[in-house]
């Protein structure tokens, strides 16, 4: 067997049933355990799934799996990986048209001969399959009811470090989605990594022996946060998960905080609008005040990554949460991304966050000059078990600290490339600077390191560049999100007018109820002014209904798929400033 599966065998062995997984949901605003699986279930499941797969398909057979939130999806990519399977997560496939696009995309890149999902959704599935085509020829099959082999029967397949795990694809926040190649290699570089930054080494001895701690989290698990950071970590890190789906996070945000409390969670995980998200519907008047009956004491860790961190909603989910016990110091920024597995950069257990500030001006020319008083940065933490480079994106020239470059990655964490694209596999993960270092991981992120810690400071497609000034998209919708009640998400982006010059649009979700009888017109002038007065930009609005902007399935806005609906008049403007497009 692999390393890896050999790492995951040993702490199932040794720990047992004493450690678990549970799934829970809300039934009528009360916390209710749906399933659970100790180690010892979990490890004789998967074996049974692994001794299936290895009668049915060759070895390195690409298996696609399609599954609801909860523990049978977490089995059978076990089992995947017990049969030296190549597993690929994808989310279920829904009327929505980007999510079917998105589906659809994954199925015809990964080219798939087998479809796992479970019995409620095996009939939608094979339909939509079918409609596929005939190119499209994979089998759908319904793992939980299935006859599955006795797990003694499984037996151990000899794996390289170097053989491919899992394929990962990624959100597609700036591109079309594509498949990441994880080697068994990467998958355990990067449990381990986590688990460096989650417990001390010193801790680790007491974990083996003692009650473990719990983690609770709530994200997809067919990304790469969901997948490595909630449900595979807490088999490196000798804890229990307690866990929902995503849809019922959304629809019951309060069982967040349910789950961190009844389980007395040592840790927990979220992008920034999933804090976000909880603070505002906190917020709402249905919700009224927090129960006196959650704790969220036991709480140590909460990390915030995937996404750019504001330091405005660590301030406020902080202050909000304090009276049940949630303190400031147990924030942890962190920086990742699929193709270096999940964790680059972390804030170790413990250590809290760095929050400076910085001449805004400064920023816009590439440099980092902290002021009192102006863009308020936070900090991702520092590198684990992982080179970390800032460099010139143009001339590959590396760059001292303080100075914004694109930020470049080396390591065992690093993936093997796209699936089936040897050219961006190529530009993206053989870089090597000026000097002749690497080869390196190209994340398209730009930032800058001050102390030893990175700050990430947006994505260089995003990039808006006017006038000789370099501005973060994420600047702009942060000022215009929080500018009134009535402004719900947005998306900041250039576009050209017909002359070739490029102006910056603003599209501008509304919140109706939150109007009082303004017209969009009167919120799209107030959000121009703000811009104007804290920017000195001047920014073209377009105001749309709610639920327009398009997100990723982990709830990145998509700015060039935004653009290019906009270009495409697929939009329903409310208002918009913009007379011409190009």
């Amino acid at each position: 067997m692999s390393e890896f599966v050999r790492f995951l065998r040993e702490k199932l062995w040794l720990l047992g049933d004493t450690r678990w997984y549970a799934r829970v949901d809300s039934v009528r605003g009360e916390l209710v355990e749906v399933e659970r699986l100790g180690y010892a279930r979990l490890d004789a499941r998967a074996r049974s799934v692994g001794a299936w797969l290895t009668a049915r398909t060759p070895p390195g057979a690409r298996v696609m799996l399609m599954y609801p939130a909860g523990l049978e999806f977490l089995t059978t990519f076990l089992g995947c990986l017990y049969a030296g399977r190549i597993a690929i997560p994808a989310p279920l496939p829904d009327t929505d048209r980007r999510a079917l696009q998105r589906a659809e995309g994954i199925m015809r890149d990964a080219d798939a001969g087998l479809v796992l999902t479970d019995t409620a959704h095996q009939p939608v599935l094979a339909s939509w399959l079918t409609g596929l085509g005939d190119a499209r020829r994979a089998e759908c099959v319904a793992t939980d009811s299935v006859a599955l082999p006795d797990p003694d029967t499984w037996s151990p397949l000899a794996q390289d470090l170097s053989a491919t795990a899992y394929i990962q694809y990624t959100s597609g926040s700036t591109s079309e989605p594509r498949g990441v190649v994880i080697s068994h290699r990467n998958l355990l570089h990067n449990s381990l990594s986590i688990r460096k930054m989650l417990l001390p080494e010193e801790f680790l001895d007491e974990m083996r022996h003692a009650p473990s701690p719990t983690s609770a989290g709530w994200l997809p698990h067919y990304h790469d946060m969901g997948l490595v950071g909630m449900l595979l970590s807490p088999l490196a890190n000798y804890s229990n998960l307690v866990f929902c789906s995503p849809v019922s996070f959304i629809s019951h945000p309060l069982l967040w905080l349910q789950m961190i409390s009844r389980y007395r969670a040592f840790c927990t995980f979220a992008p920034n609008f999933g804090y976000d998200w909880l603070l505002k519907s906190l917020k709402a008047s249905q919700l009224g005040d927090l129960d006196p009956d959650l704790d969220l004491h036991p709480l140590r860790f909460a990390l915030s990554g995937a996404e750019p961190v504001r330091p405005d909603v660590l301030t406020a989910v902080a202050r909000r949460l304090a009276p049940i016990g949630f303190r400031p110091g147990i924030w942890a920024p962190s920086y990742g991304l699929a193709e270096a597995t999940l964790l680059v950069t972390g804030t170790p257990c413990g250590s809290g966050p760095t929050v400076r500030s910085f001449d805004r001006e400064a920023l816009e020319a590439g440099r980092a000059v902290p002021a009192p008083g102006g863009t308020d940065l936070v900090g991702c933490g520092r590198p684990v078990d992982a080179e970390v480079r800032i460099v010139d994106p143009v001339t590959s020239r590396p760059l001292d600290d303080g100075h914004i470059g694109e930020i470049w990655v080396g390591g065992d964490s690093v993936a093997d490339g796209y699936l089936g694209d040897p050219q961006a596999t190529a530009d993206t993960f053989a870089a090597t600077t000026a000097d002749g270092d690497g080869p390196f991981l190209r994340t398209g992120d730009l930032g800058f390191f001050q102390h030893g810690e990175l700050y990430v400071t947006g994505r260089a497609k995003d990039l808006i560049i006017v006038n000789g000034r370099n501005i973060h998209p994420q600047d702009i919708e942060r000022l215009s999100e929080t500018a009134d009640p009535a402004a719900g998400p947005c998306v900041a982006f250039a576009l050209p007018d017909p002359s070739g010059a490029e102006r910056i649009v603003l599209v501008q979700e509304i919140r109706p109820l939150h109007l009082n009888g303004r017209t969009p017109a009167t919120l799209a002038d107030l959000i121009k002014k703000r811009l104007a007065h804290e920017l000195r930009l001047a920014v073209h609005v377009v105001i749309v209904g709610p639920m327009s902007v398009p997100r990723t399935t982990s709830g990145k806005v998509q700015r060039a798929r935004a653009r290019e609906e906009l270009r495409s008049s697929r939009f329903t403007p409310l208002h918009s400033d913009l007379s011409t497009l190009v």
